[in-house]
């Protein structure tokens, strides 16, 4: 769906498909729906999509890089939730390209010739793969900002290309055909109307008064519905693993 056409959907909500002679201005809607977006970037899961960067190793040495230590993100990534270097071929006689300790303990566990449940022998290559993780640090400190799409990297520089994993904001031609973001700007539409009309006192034709008050009242109405039916989908996963 266009803007235009999501438009022209808003209006003909609050007019009752031409019903009723009165809208709110174009520009009205549109600073409207501009303020929804970021809203729904920010707090709506389905308002983003994962996707992932490789930033080369060679832009750690620019002086745009060295001036701020930041890197500039495209205007469409909404978070950066993972940041680590790219690892090359396998180590310690392993078959797995990137080093981690989950991964070597798991080819060690499945491809050792050794199959014994011998219990000090465990215990000895788990402490050798903690202290093995101590010299591999593959994951780098961080910070995003989402005003200033600034990636900034913390504590040393990276020396291998660096892999980013983020959440970008989908198109506004999807999100418009979101039904929770259709029913949030109808909402938003009725409160900005009800509001305007209830600035002045008049009459239509015949006598007919406006009610703004029920208007501006119906919409706040939904408003809150859908703000709390986006707070119950967005609830948070059963457990968070924090590097």
């Amino acid at each position: 769906m266009t803007r235009g056409e999501f438009l022209l959907q808003l209006k003909d909500e609050i007019r009752g498909t031409c019903a009723l002679p009165y809208s709110i201005p174009d520009k009205e809607i549109n600073r409207i729906i501009d303020q929804a977006r970021k809203y729904f970037y920010r707090n709506y899961r389905e308002a983003v999509e994962s996707q992932y960067y490789v930033i080369p190793v060679a832009e750690f040495s620019k002086p745009e890089f060295k001036a701020n230590r930041s890197i500039l993100m495209p205007d469409c990534v909404v978070s950066v939730y993972e940041c680590k270097e790219i690892s090359g071929g396998g180590r310690l006689f392993t078959i797995d390209a990137d080093f981690a300790d989950n991964r070597l303990i798991a080819a060690e566990l499945f491809l050792s010739p050794f199959q014994s449940d011998d219990l000090v022998m465990r215990t000895a290559q788990y402490a050798y793969w903690d202290l093995a993780q101590a010299f591999f640090l593959d994951i780098l400190r961080f910070d995003f900002n989402r005003n200033t799409h600034k990636l900034k990297i913390k504590g040393r520089n990276p020396t291998k290309n660096v892999f980013l994993q983020t959440y970008v904001s989908i198109p506004e031609e999807d999100l418009f055909e979101d039904w929770f973001f259709i029913r949030y700007c109808t909402a938003q539409v009725k409160i900005a109307l009800g509001r305007i009309l209830g600035f002045f006192e008049y009459q239509l034709p015949g006598g007919v008064s406006i009610n703004s008050g029920d208007i501006k009242s119906e919409g706040q109405d939904e408003l809150d519905k859908i703000l709390q039916q986006i707070d119950d989908e967005n609830s948070p996963d059963f457990m968070f693993i924090f590097h």
